[in-house]
């Protein structure tokens, strides 16, 4: 019998150099990839997002690992199933042994439901990705991204799309978070940026009739915690989660970090730790039950769902743990989650964790 695929992941943080870091997440992920083949490709993540990279110990790791796809990429925050770190300085690793592997982009022979890793930046437009990522992607938006090549790294100064080769499909899953406080209501004045009423209530008093009673006691109003969703006309396109930047006491509204769209609705939604963990477990239960049987996971998440949040500990990654133990996964903090749409195509999240499982279809999948 052939032996099965092998993948593993290293970590390693502290206050030392970036290139000691890889080094440490090296040799983990090297150990637990035991008597398995060559190594085809690996992904090498950094944190914190603007590290300079360590550009000759990633040439000696690429030239020790003598992998043809060898991808770099920095975000706020990095983690595997062997620890996390955001903010302060880390690397992950994932290392892939034959058969699987990784192809930049899709080729012509790329199953209807292969993964599809995908990186990008800040502000930019998925339009370009819902044909070129076959059933859409999963990833997140970071700061720095290379591959390599050759000898030396090019820097990506767009995004990266990455194809998982091998017998595998993908199954995500996405914890929102979020607790409406209003319903839906018509725009019905702004000025640019500022929101200043909606259908016949001011804005910031609309805000003030509805936070919850625990943010009340607060001695700062946490703005972080709230979202304005809006929703378009037409309900064709998904809801768009706007932060609130500001409060305009003197004319009652709502800075917003952008102006909202013509014609869309409005509601007020809290960022709800409980809402969160709730989400979570009904997340990874669907998960449980889906038609692969798991060989690793990526799990994006946004920079505010972190242990801040929930207050002393990452809740989302303890009741990943709980579910999946020791599965190879590798994640990201970010700022902004990719999960695929039903409907094929890549859907990007704010303040979310997308949960993605990698496997091999299970038998009844395949003969269904």
């Amino acid at each position: 019998m052939a032996a099965e695929p092998q993948l593993s992941t290293g970590f390693a943080s502290g206050a030392r150099a970036p290139a000691a870091l890889l080094d440490e997440a090296l040799t983990m992920a090297r150990a637990g990839m035991g008597e398995c083949g060559e190594i085809t490709a690996a992904i090498i993540l950094f944190s914190p997002p603007h590290l300079q990279l360590p550009q000759e110990a990633l040439r000696r790791a690429r030239a020790d690992l003598g992998c043809l796809q060898f991808v770099v990429g920095t975000f706020p925050g990095v983690f595997t199933q062997d620890g996390s770190a955001l903010g302060s300085s880390a690397c992950a690793v994932q290392l892939f042994a034959a058969p699987l592997g990784l192809a930049w982009g899709r080729s012509e022979r790329s199953v209807a439901e292969a993964p599809f890793l995908l990186w990008d930046r800040p502000g930019a437009s998925l339009n370009r990705y819902a044909e070129a990522c076959s059933h859409g992607s999963f990833g997140a938006v970071g700061s720095q991204f290379s591959q390599w090549r050759g000898a030396q790294g090019r820097p990506i100064s767009g995004s990266l799309c990455l194809q998982v080769v091998g017998p595998l499909h993908a199954r995500s899953q996405a914890s929102r978070g979020l607790r409406p406080l209003t319903e839906a209501l018509p725009i019905r004045r702004q000025q640019g940026a500022l929101l200043l009423a909606l259908e016949r209530y001011s804005a910031l008093p609309l805000l003030a009739r509805n936070i919850p009673y625990a943010l009340r006691q607060a001695r700062k109003l946490p703005l972080d915690r709230f979202v304005v969703v809006e929703v378009p006309e037409g309900g064709d396109a998904e809801p768009e989660l706007l932060s609130i930047t500001a409060t305009d006491v003197g004319r009652s509204g709502l800075w917003l970090e952008r102006p909202l769209h013509p014609g869309a609705s409005v509601y007020l939604a809290v960022r709800d730790p409980e809402v969160a963990r709730r989400d979570t477990r009904l997340a990874l239960e669907a998960l449980e039950a889906a038609d692969i049987e798991a060989r690793t996971a990526w799990i994006s998440s946004s920079i505010g769902r972190n242990a801040s949040f929930f207050g002393q500990r990452d809740d989302d990654l303890a009741l990943w743990k709980e579910r999946f133990g020791r599965l190879p996964m590798l994640g990201v903090y970010a700022l902004g989650e990719f999960q695929p749409s039903a409907m094929g195509h890549t859907r990007l999240l704010r303040f979310s964790k997308v949960f993605t499982i990698i496997g091999k279809p299970l038998r009844s999948a395949v003969e269904g």
